[in-house]
């Protein structure tokens, strides 16, 4: 669904950052119902490619950090990653899910933003192929996901692979603090993308000045990663579009207050 066919009810949106991930293991089923329960407008999950092909769900290039066991995700097979303990053996076991259990789980509940893994300096990286868009992109046909679904990075070439692919499909291209939002705006308005995504402090600075540009090019405006009261009300209320939150039992309550005003 292109972006300019989202309902405007749709907005402000809380997305629930690699799941509800202040309360359950991050990037696995559970973690993503729980924020679909908690209201979440939005679940953001990070995409990579195992040795064989499969697009499965995972943040860092190596599982040590958040399984029970250790390695690049691009050097294990499937059958490997699947035998890993998502929660790092502390919970109840978890399975890493591949994407297409992820979508198949979650289409007609929540929209879903899919942030994909194929960064330069890591060993995995193969752009301009961009094997791990065309995979995404082809999951995404398949599973006849119903909702909203957004493809971005921080790789700007993985962005314009998928806007090359699905002109249609919501793009978005994710900064840092280190990178100034106006020139990622510009970028974003020259290459046809729908939002740019920058660091909440980057944004603070950059002002609402910077939102009202954006807005009138037709660019959304979201922010990563905010778990204070506090600042998710300043975002809104500087006129932030979605606000990326790891507890949206938190953040939810805050949205409805400003749909509320603006209703």
């Amino acid at each position: 669904m292109a972006l300019s066919k989202i309902d405007r009810q749709f907005w402000p949106a809380i997305v629930a950052h690699r799941g509800a991930s202040a309360t359950h293991p991050e990037n696995t089923l559970s973690s993503f119902l729980a924020a679909a329960l908690a209201g979440a407008d939005m679940v953001e999950l990070d995409v990579r490619l195992t040795a064989d092909g499969v697009p499965v769900v995972l943040h860092d290039l190596d599982v040590s950090r958040t399984t029970d066991g250790s390695g690049s995700v691009h050097l294990m097979t499937l059958k490997e990653i699947k035998a890993l303990d998502a929660t790092g053996g502390r919970g109840p076991r978890a399975e890493i899910p591949t994407l297409q259990e992820v979508l198949e789980a979650l289409s007609g509940r929540v929209a879903v933003d899919l942030e994909i893994k194929n960064l330069p300096g890591e060993p995995s990286f193969d752009s301009p192929r961009e094997t791990i868009v065309l995979e995404t992109l082809r999951l995404i046909e398949e599973t006849r996901f119903d909702g909203i679904v957004l493809v971005s990075s921080f790789n700007w070439l993985s962005i314009e692979r998928a806007k090359e692919q699905s002109p249609d499909l919501p793009t978005g291209l994710i900064t840092t603090a280190a990178v100034d939002p106006w020139a990622a705006l510009v970028y974003v308005r020259g290459n046809g993308h729908d939002l740019l995504l920058p660091q909440a402090s980057a944004l603070v600075a950059a002002g609402e000045a910077f939102l009202d540009a954006a807005h009138a090019d037709g660019i959304r405006i979201g922010s990563w990663t905010v778990d204070e009261p506090e600042a998710v009300e300043r975002l809104f209320a500087m006129g932030v579009d979605a606000i990326a939150t790891n507890d949206p039992a938190m953040a939810v309550p805050i949205r409805d207050r400003f749909r509320a005003r603006a209703s």
